[in-house]
């Protein structure tokens, strides 16, 4: 998790961590943990999902 606010913080756009995350083969959160992310259906990071983890108080 502290990897996509260090890239954040170097200056990367959400898009292009979202992408390097998906070609890294780094698992989004609904394919590590599909019973706490039922509303989620991807098998891949998506802007969205990386936004919210960086919008989200508890993992600032």
């Amino acid at each position: 998790m502290t990897w996509i606010f260090d890239q954040r913080l170097a200056g990367h756009s959400v898009a292009s961590i979202a992408r390097r995350l998906n070609d890294n083969g780094v698992p989004c959160p609904s394919d590590a943990d599909p019973a706490r992310n039922p509303h989620r259906s991807g098998h891949h990071w998506t802007l969205t999902t990386v936004a919210a983890i960086l919008a989200n108080p508890r993992y600032t």
